[in-house]
């Protein structure tokens, strides 16, 4: 990952034809996949790809456009200068299945394998489930670099591959990525002790826990939260870690992972818990998420905590606990 990067939505006030002047594609490209005797296979083709000063402007012209027509561009930016940028499609097409269009997904040359890429991706996600599709299609550059990292984000290959992509590059791979997240218990929970500091920053409270509790993370081109929760006894079901990484908050991970702890555990408990702290960050998220409060305990993160836990500039001192009738 890469410090400074701001990730935003192209508008007018943010880009123009002129915002990708300083961007690098030059990528060399020595295999790419072909289809040979009814599979394919990788196959040496050597060629540098690149964007003179008139292409890049009219990749940005492309993007001016789209936005205009009902598409969104997700921008990369770092000190002002656009370093990676995707467009989505809003049309959708595909029949049931209900494809939006990966039109353009580029970063430039010095700021690539640092996770712009993915980032960009995951939000080109976001933004075409918005659309209401079910699927992002596509049309993938067949060099070996390219089909690699949509393979490592989870595509394969289209389900109704699209003619109209399919004459317009015919040696483009069709992909597509199903949006639903995907959310599925893990069991080698030590292996996600960077999430859960995210939510409890001392190690020896997470171990109080982690053994007992069952932990389920969501998974959208890799692991991006995860949420823990204990069996309280007497129908409870605690919520005892809920955490997603900071470059993914606020696209409502959280919400989605409760909603599955709520429809998973329904006609098991009765009341799902959670504790936290008087935090202007996840006491109202909570209350957004149907929780009332219940009591407090008082004194309970200067009581058991070896350090001032700070939050949304809050320093907090009592645990306030709130549940969610679930029967």
């Amino acid at each position: 990952m890469i410090d400074g990067v701001s990730y935003l939505k192209a508008d007018e006030d943010n880009f123009n034809v002129c915002s990708l002047d300083n961007f690098i594609l030059n990528q060399n490209v020595s295999r790419c996949w072909r289809f040979i005797d009814g599979i394919y296979k990788l196959t040496p083709v050597s060629y540098t790809e690149d964007w003179n000063l008139s292409q890049r402007r009219a990749v940005a012209k492309k993007i001016i456009d789209g936005v205009k027509c009902g598409s969104v561009a997700v921008l990369a930016v770092i000190g002002g200068e656009v370093v990676g940028f995707a467009l989505i499609d809003g049309r959708l097409f595909g029949g049931e299945n209900k494809y939006a269009d990966l039109a353009e997904l580029y970063v430039s040359k010095p700021f690539r394998r640092k996770g712009i890429g993915k980032r960009l991706f995951t939000l080109a996600c976001i933004e075409a489930e918005n659309f209401g599709a079910e699927k992002l299609y596509v049309s993938a550059h067949s060099a070996e670099e390219s089909i690699s990292a949509y393979k490592k984000y989870g595509c394969v290959s289209a389900s109704a591959p699209d003619a109209a992509h399919i004459e317009k590059e015919p040696f483009d791979l069709q992909l597509e990525y199903p949006l639903k997240p995907r959310i599925y218990e893990v069991f080698d929970k030590e292996n996600y002790i960077r999430l859960l500091l995210l939510a409890d920053e001392q190690r020896e409270m997470v171990e109080k826990y982690l053994q007992r509790c069952r932990m389920f993370v969501i998974d959208r081109c890799g692991v991006k939260g995860e949420i823990a929760v204990t069996d309280e006894g007497c129908g409870v079901l605690e919520i005892k870690n809920l955490a997603v990484l900071p470059e993914y908050q606020r696209c409502g991970y959280g919400k989605k992972l409760i909603n599955f702890i709520v429809t998973h555990f329904k006609d098991g408990y009765d009341v799902l818990s959670v504790g936290t702290g008087k935090s202007p960050l996840t006491l109202p998220f909570y209350q957004r998420c149907g929780f009332e409060v219940s009591h407090t305990v008082e004194n309970f993160f200067t009581d058991n905590y070896d350090h001032v836990i700070t939050e949304g500039g809050v320093v907090l001192k009592d645990m306030v606990y709130l549940k969610k009738k679930l029967q």
